[in-house]
């Protein structure tokens, strides 16, 4: 049983034999475009964003922006023990986690990062550290430059 979510307002549950699944036609033009035919209407499909951890996928259809999430049997029993579908939160912003001085900022406004991208180098106690992302997310905003004392805590980089 799949529990799928459109835009966080259309959702339905699916399961292989389920009634709802209907056969079409598919042609793949590379990996992230297909054009499906599905009664009789031609549909243009490009993946605008896959995002395995989060089991969600943006799609543009026909000039229509769609986020679908997917949701599988695993995923309802951990949520349901209060744990959660995908083990990592959602980054919103990178705090410092010591006072020091930033030697190097590794990213820009606008960049797409995965889990372990180095995002910053921040000396502390004459060691260099390497602060590194916890989860994907985009960069919104960097609120601090190479040569910048940082305090404990102090806000780095914004996400989206």
């Amino acid at each position: 049983m799949y529990k799928v979510a459109v835009n966080d307002n259309f959702r339905s549950e699916l399961s292989p034999s389920s009634d709802k699944i209907e056969l079409m036609d598919v042609l793949s033009e590379n990996e992230e475009a297909f054009s499906v035919i599905y009664k009789n209407k031609n549909y243009a499909i490009r993946v605008l964003k896959f995002s395995p951890g989060d089991k969600s996928i943006h799609l543009l259809i026909n000039g229509n922006k769609y986020k679908v999430d997917l949701e599988d049997q695993y995923d309802a029993l951990l949520k349901s023990m209060g744990i959660g579908s995908s083990g990592a939160k959602k980054m919103k912003s990178l705090k410092a986690p010591m006072p020091g001085l930033v030697l190097d900022v590794l990213i820009k406004v606008g960049d797409s990062i995965q889990k372990d991208t180095p995002l910053v180098v921040l000396e502390a106690m004459k060691m260099e550290n390497v602060i590194k992302s916890t989860g994907e997310a985009k960069v919104k905003g960097i609120e601090v430059s190479k040569g910048a004392a940082v305090e404990k805590n102090q806000i780095l980089i914004h996400f989206e």
